[in-house]
């Protein structure tokens, strides 16, 4: 009896080691096919990958391969969306989860434009206990308020990301955001305070959007000495010189009208 358990436990055995190393290299295969760019072929693999077993090592994966090269290859968003609301239903708490939820929320807010719907799907992410983005996540969610001219509750969730001492791009992604709620409510000193940060940041697009705000901001103030030093403060680039040379004129014709009444100059293209 003994000999037949031992038996039957090393025939179970070798039979799962042989359709794991199956599905490894089929997962494998299907990897391939991506990186070559044959994009249904690599569905297909993934699909046959999912089907053969439910709950495999790869099966998650395989799923969140799928809706990715709908999504970020072949641009089919309902097909991706279809995958990715699989996954999530099918395999919850995992992994794969957490990225096919972050994966839905830029398609809902992006390419769908339903905003409440991206929402939701952060609210689903920021349930979760183990997410090591979270604070990101709460930005991005506090960016779609902001896009929802909900300006007051983005404010409360970007002044909460504050509060907890981030650091780096995404504490100066957070000044910009606050920075233009408070120019949006016309709290122009507010405003001046948050831009000020990021001035100087090591991120040149977050510089950029800085100093033209900062710009803007002093503009609204009629400080139109600040606003000229602040945009001659643009990093140097053939974009850059175009527009601080417009800008500079603009604000010099717009000064002439506010103490002359003259008519004031269109702002330049950013």
């Amino acid at each position: 009896m003994r000999t037949y358990l031992a038996a039957s436990i090393l025939l179970v055995s070798f039979l799962l080691a042989g359709c794991n190393a199956d599905e490894k290299q089929l997962f494998g295969r299907a990897e391939a096919r991506w990186r070559e760019g044959n994009y249904d072929d690599a569905i297909r693999l993934n699909t046959l990958l999912y089907e053969r077993n439910h709950q495999g090592q790869y099966a998650a994966q395989a799923l969140l391969n799928i809706g990715n090269i709908y999504y970020l290859n072949q641009r089919k968003v309902r097909d991706a969306i279809t995958a990715y609301e699989k996954l999530v239903d099918v395999f919850p708490g995992t992994t794969e989860e957490r990225r096919a939820r972050e994966q839905l929320a830029k398609i809902f807010e992006n390419e769908i434009g339903d905003l409440t719907a991206a929402i939701a799907q952060y609210d689903k992410l920021l349930e979760r206990g183990d997410l090591e983005n979270r604070n990101e996540v709460l930005y991005l969610r506090a960016n779609i308020h902001f896009k929802k001219d909900e300006f007051n509750q983005a404010l409360l969730e970007l002044r909460r990301l504050e509060e907890e001492g981030i650091s780096g791009h995404l504490a100066h992604l957070v000044y910009l955001k606050i920075g233009s709620i408070y120019l949006i409510q016309h709290k122009y000193e507010d405003a001046l305070s948050c831009f000020q940060k990021v001035a100087e940041a090591p991120c040149p697009e977050c510089r950029r959007h800085a100093t033209l705000d900062l710009a803007t901001t002093y503009e609204a103030l009629f400080d139109f000495d600040h606003a000229i030093e602040t945009m001659r403060k643009l990093d140097p680039s053939p974009q850059n010189s175009k527009l601080v040379e417009q800008e500079i004129s603009r604000l010099e014709q717009k000064r002439k009208f506010v103490e002359g009444k003259r008519e004031p100059p269109l702002r330049a293209h950013r």
